[in-house]
């Protein structure tokens, strides 16, 4: 591949980590002492996903 194409992985996955955090800070808790274990997963399971590619990005890149 070449080093745009792993440049664009790179920003994808730091962009989607970054998302990622957000959405799952205020996807989980939705209110005061409230915890949503399905959508922590969810977006965990993103957040993961795209950090795993970022890094792979970076050191492809």
């Amino acid at each position: 591949m070449s080093d745009a194409l792993w440049s664009l992985v790179c920003l994808g996955g730091l962009w989607g980590f970054v998302a990622c955090t957000i959405l799952l800070i205020l996807k989980a808790f939705p209110a005061r002492d409230r915890f949503d274990r399905l959508a922590a997963v969810k977006w965990g399971a993103g957040a993961l996903i795209c950090f795993a590619a970022w890094v792979i990005g970076m050191t492809q890149a």
